[in-house]
């Protein structure tokens, strides 16, 4: 008969490791896991995931503050 192999030590995991002090079971934490690595490999490149600039910053603030102004009028 042969010996049963030993499984590999798990690699420490932050995330996996504090939602199963939290009481998540062990297959459910490593899956979600797995799903969040997913998506951030898919969404990495993608420009609406991307810091706003200076620029963007501007036109919201002159978006809005002309939503504002539009308002204001309507209301006097």
């Amino acid at each position: 008969m042969s010996e049963p192999r030993a499984e590999a030590a798990p690699q420490a995991n932050p995330f996996v490791d504090t939602l199963l002090q939290k009481g998540m079971e062990p297959v459910v934490a490593e899956e979600l896991e797995r799903r969040i690595q997913i998506i951030e490999s898919d969404e990495a490149d993608d420009a609406a995931h991307r810091a706003l600039t200076p620029v963007d910053i501007a036109v919201y603030l002159l978006v809005c503050a002309g939503i504002c102004a539009v308002a204001l009028g309507v209301l006097a």
